[in-house]
C-alpha cells in the first residue's frame, strides 16, 4: 500500500510536466500489455518492446548497422567499453554519472546484483539463466568496473549482455519492493520511466530526461492493448495510436490504403515444428524426414505470407556472419520421396495429432491446417488439435505427436538458435550427441572450430529430423508517415533518439 500511495503522489507532477512538454507524445497499439514488467521474466515477443523502453543493458546491439534492422554489431550501452582480460574474463567499464529513474546512482554493485539474482538456481529467472549459465561469478572491484568470469571461454557473452533479459535493475529498490513489487512498479535506467500501469490494458511512460544517451524524442510513450487486428487498424486510421504492431500479412494492404500511414517490416524469427520423438509413431527418423519432405514451404510462403517470408538454408540465419554457411541447401519439398520413405518405415496408418494454439502465431493455425493436408496427401493419417494451452499440453500429453513453435533467435549466433531450439524447447529424446557438439562450440573462441561444429550439428539435425523449420517470417507494423522509425528484429521496438524522429513538415 505504501508503494502504491507513493506512486500515486509522484505520478501527478510527472503528468503535469508532460503536459507542458513541447515534444510529441507517442501511442503504440499492441496485441498484449503484459501483466508484469520485470525484464528478466518478460522475455517474449510482447515483453521486449516494453522492457526496452524502461531498461538498459550493458551493451547495445546495433540493429541498424546494416540499414535493415537485423544488424549484428555492438555499441556501448551502460558500459562505455569492454575488453577481454583473458579467455574467461570480460572487464567492463561503466559510464560516469549513470542514474536510475528514482535518482539512485547506477554502479557496478547494481550490475553484480542483477546478474547474481538471475544466476541464483532457486530464482524464477530460468530462461535468462540458461543464456547466462556460463558465468562463474561477477565481481564489482570498483564502482565503475565490472569483471565477469565464465566457467569456460564464452564466445556469446557480449551477445548475452545485450539481450533485454540482462537489463540492469537497481539493487536497493529491488530489495525494498521484492520480486512481485518490482514487476508492478519497476525502476530502470532506460529512456522512459513508468507513470501508470494497468496490466492487460495500458502502460503509460514519460521521458526520462536524465537519460545518458540524451533526451528521448517523445514526451510520453503509451502502450495500449488492442487485441483485435481490425480494431488496431481502426485506431491507427483515426489517429488514436501512432504505431500498431503484429499486423498479419493479409491486412498489410488495408493499412497501405490509408492516407495517413504506411507499413514497415523486418525479418524476425522462424516458425518451426517439433516432433515428439519419444512417441512410438514418431520414433523412426525416416518417417520424420518424410514429413519434412512433404511440406511445400514455398506454397505456404506465397499463400499465407504473400511472398513476405523466406525458406532458409537449413536452420540458419545470415546474421551469424562467419558462422553462416550459404552453401547449405534450402529445405526441400519432394512428396514422391516422402511417400517412398513412409512405405519403408512400416507406418500402418496410426493417427498423427498436430497441436496448435488458435492465435498465438501469425498464420499459425492456417499453416498447421495446410501442413496436415500435405501430410495426408502422402498417406499420413494426420489431424489438427487446437488448444489454448498448446505448449504445456504438448509437453505433458504423450499422445500428441507434433506441435508448432518458434525458434529462439534473440542472439545473432547459432548457440542461441539451433542449440536452444533443438534441446531446451524441443521434444527430441536422445539428443546427447547433438547437445555435446553445441556445448563444445559454446566453449571456444575459435571461429573456424565453431563453424565446423555447427555444420556437424546441422547435419545431425537434418538426418535425425526432430522437427523442421517452416519459414522465417516478417513482423509488420503500421506507422504514421510523419514518424521516422524503424522496427528491429526479435520484435524489438526502440524509441530512443537514434531511432525515432517526428517530421514536423509532414
Amino acid at each position: 500500500m505504501r508503494l502504491l500511495l507513493t506512486t500515486a503522489i509522484i505520478a501527478m507532477p510527472m503528468l503535469a510536466a508532460a503536459e507542458d512538454d513541447a515534444r510529441p507524445s507517442l501511442t503504440v497499439g499492441v496485441q498484449d500489455v503484459r501483466t508484469g514488467l520485470n525484464p528478466g521474466i518478460e522475455t517474449g515477443n510482447t515483453g521486449f518492446p516494453v522492457t526496452n523502453a524502461l531498461f538498459d543493458t550493458l551493451v547495445r546491439r546495433d540493429f541498424m548497422s546494416n540499414g535493415e534492422g537485423t544488424g549484428t554489431g555492438f555499441l556501448p550501452g551502460l558500459a562505455e567499453s569492454w575488453e577481454r582480460e583473458d579467455d574467461r574474463t570480460l572487464v567492463l567499464t561503466l559510464r560516469e554519472g549513470l542514474t536510475f529513474h528514482n535518482g539512485e546512482p547506477l554502479t557496478s554493485e547494481d550490475v553484480k546484483f542483477t546478474l547474481d539474482r538471475v544466476l541464483d538456481p532457486d530464482s524464477q529467472y530460468v530462461r535468462v539463466r540458461s543464456q547466462l549459465g556460463s558465468i562463474a561469478r561477477v565481481e564489482a572491484p570498483e564502482p565503475l568496473t565490472v569483471r565477469i568470469i565464465t566457467e569456460e571461454p564464452d564466445p556469446v557473452l557480449v551477445h548475452v549482455l545485450a539481450y533485454p533479459g540482462s537489463a540492469i535493475v537497481p539493487k536497493d529498490y529491488y530489495e525494498e519492493v521484492g520480486f512481485d513489487g518490482f514487476a508492478q512498479r519497476p525502476v530502470g535506467s532506460g529512456p522512459y520511466r513508468l507513470v501508470t500501469f494497468s496490466p492487460d490494458e495500458r502502460l503509460a511512460l514519460e521521458a526520462f530526461d536524465d537519460y545518458w544517451a540524451g533526451r528521448p524524442p517523445a514526451s510520453t510513450l503509451t502502450f495500449r492493448e488492442i487485441p483485435e487486428v481490425s480494431a488496431r487498424i481502426t485506431a491507427l486510421a483515426n489517429g488514436e495510436v501512432d504505431i500498431i504492431s503484429t499486423l498479419p500479412p493479409d491486412q498489410v494492404a488495408a493499412v497501405e490504403r490509408l492516407d495517413c500511414c504506411d507499413v514497415r517490416s523486418v525479418f524476425v524469427n522462424s516458425h518451426v515444428i517439433n516432433y515428439n520423438t519419444d512417441n512410438p509413431v514418431m520414433a523412426d527418423p525416416a518417417f520424420r524426414r518424410a514429413l519434412n519432405l512433404a511440406i511445400d514451404r514455398e506454397l505456404l510462403v506465397e499463400a499465407l505470407w504473400n511472398g513476405e517470408a523466406a525458406v532458409p538454408h537449413s536452420h540458419q540465419y545470415p546474421e551469424w556472419g562467419e558462422l553462416y554457411n550459404p552453401e547449405r541447401l534450402q529445405l526441400q519439398y519432394d512428396p514422391e520421396v516422402a511417400r517412398q520413405l513412409i512405405e519403408g518405415t512400416g507406418y500402418a496408418g496410426e493417427e498423427v495429432t498436430f497441436i496448435t494454439h488458435p492465435a498465438y502465431y501469425t498464420n499459425g493455425l492456417a499453416a498447421t491446417e495446410a501442413v496436415v493436408e500435405m501430410w495426408r496427401d502422402v498417406g499420413v493419417n494426420a489431424q489438427v488439435m487446437v488448444h489454448e494451452n498448446w505448449y504445456n499440453e504438448s509437453n505433458n500429453n504423450p499422445d500428441i505427436e507434433v506441435r508448432n513453435l518458434s525458434d529462439w533467435a534473440i542472439l545473432a549466433d547459432p548457440h542461441a538458435t539451433i542449440l536452444w531450439s533443438w534441446t531446451i524447447t524441443a521434444l527430441w529424446e536422445g539428443n546427447d550427441a547433438y547437445q555435446a557438439l553445441g556445448e563444445q562450440a559454446a566453449a571456444t573462441l575459435d571461429v573456424d572450430e565453431r563453424f565446423a561444429l555447427y555444420q556437424q550439428m546441422l547435419d545431425m539435425f537434418e538426418e535425425e529430423a526432430p522437427g523442421t523449420v517452416l519459414y522465417r517470417v516478417k513482423e509488420f507494423y503500421g506507422v504514421r508517415r510523419d514518424i521516422d522509425w524503424h522496427p528491429y528484429t526479435v520484435y524489438m521496438m526502440d524509441f530512443r533518439a537514434d531511432n525515432l524522429n517526428f517530421d514536423e513538415q509532414s
